[in-house]
């Protein structure tokens, strides 16, 4: 292996699945995490059991180093690459090292820790990732029509932008035999099951730039029940925080029997509920991919999502049943049970497009066309 690759920040273990993916391709990647992260490799591959392979590197809370408190050691070990791939407070410590360095946020690193200004501590933080990403060689953004993200890129004045998703491993997200998904949904007493894994942020409390508009699907969900009289439920995953909110909601419509909570799950478990329903519902307010999306679509699976066109991106857009109101959800389940072979063409559809698109197989090769111009570069 002869091009060394650095990652650090490995938020719903995306640097887990790149490191890996770039290893396939031949690059040497390296990936140190920090003990007691709550993203571990494990969550993705649960066989690992966290002994992981020898690429992968535990190293100690780096909490307070994010200050400059006895970072050397850290630094040292991060700059050990030809390149450095990062998310998170990376920039911090990733320009520190003087090597080239490449920025992937997840979200808030872009558009939340550069403007904290609720104390001393996050105003000094919030200075030294502002500094960190005006120097990484290019920003990766999986979200670029993004009205947050496009206003954060102004504030801190960063023009070198490209726009490239984060990737799925198409080899574990995707279509389960038809009979263990049968068996399993015998388990429910229902003709139809609907998946809402999208984290519950909807009411005033919660900044615009997290809402998700859950309140106009559960509103959605009780007209189609009481217009339908279909044996239907929907799965929910009871996370966010406007969980309560929306169990008062739920209640307050009469469906607690058709909407199940489930627990937080882990991602390797996320596969079967995405197999087991006939529909993903992910979220309505933004207009941009999510995760969600991403995860179901390798699945092949239909997805019911607010989503603007994006060549930006992708030269096609996914298939999947584009909503965003309460009455789009509704005429959308509607035709979903109207229609079942449509929902299995979509879903086939889907899963083709994710190989091409999103798979991470894919997706590194565009990173790694990246590296090589910027290396060109910075030698």
């Amino acid at each position: 292996m002869g091009l060394r690759v650095n990652l650090y920040g490995n938020v719903c273990n995306h640097a887990y699945v790149i490191g890996k993916f770039l290893r396939k391709a031949g690059v040497d990647a390296h990936l140190y995490l920090e003990e007691g992260s709550p993203w571990q490799p494990e969550q993705e591959e649960p066989e690992l059991k966290s002994a992981y392979p020898d690429w992968v590197h535990l190293i100690n809370d780096l909490r307070w180093r994010r200050y400059g408190l006895f970072d050397g050691p850290f630094v040292r070990l991060l700059g050990n690459c030809d390149l450095i791939h990062t998310c998170y407070y990376g920039p911090i410590w990733a320009r520190q090292t003087g090597r080239p360095f490449v920025f992937q946020p997840y979200g808030g690193d872009l558009t939340v820790l550069p403007f904290m200004t609720d104390s001393i501590h996050h105003r000094y933080l919030a200075f030294r990732q502002r500094r960190g990403l005006r120097d990484a060689q290019v920003v990766f953004l999986a979200n670029p029509s993004g009205r947050y993200s496009q206003e954060a890129l102004r504030r801190l004045r960063l023009s070198r932008v490209a726009c490239l998703p984060l990737p799925v491993d198409a080899e574990r997200f995707r279509p389960l035999a038809e009979a263990k998904v049968r068996r399993q949904r015998a388990k429910y007493d229902a003709e139809w099951i609907f998946f809402h894994p999208t984290r519950q942020v909807w009411t005033e409390r919660s900044a615009d730039w997290e809402r998700k508009g859950n309140d106009r699907l559960f509103n959605a969900f009780a007209r189609f029940l009481g217009s339908t009289r279909q044996r239907a439920i929907l799965i929910a995953v009871a996370h966010g925080p406007d969980i309560e909110a929306s169990k008062r909601l739920v209640q307050q419509l009469g469906i607690e029997r058709n909407v199940h909570w489930i627990a937080p799950q882990r991602r390797h478990q996320l596969v079967f509920w995405y197999n087991l329903c006939d529909i993903v519902i992910d979220q309505f307010i933004q207009g941009d991919y999510g995760g969600c999306a991403f995860e179901a679509w390798a699945c092949g699976k239909g997805v019911l999502i607010h989503l603007e066109s994006r060549r930006d991106m992708f030269p096609e857009d996914p298939p999947c049943l584009k909503v965003r109101t309460e009455e789009d959800i509704y005429q959308a389940l509607l035709e979903g049970v109207r229609h079942p072979q449509m929902l299995h063409d979509i879903g086939k559809r889907a899963r083709a497009w994710s190989l091409t698109h999103l798979h991470a197989e894919v997706v590194v090769k565009r990173y790694l066309s990246f590296y090589d111009q910027i290396l060109k570069v910075v030698n």
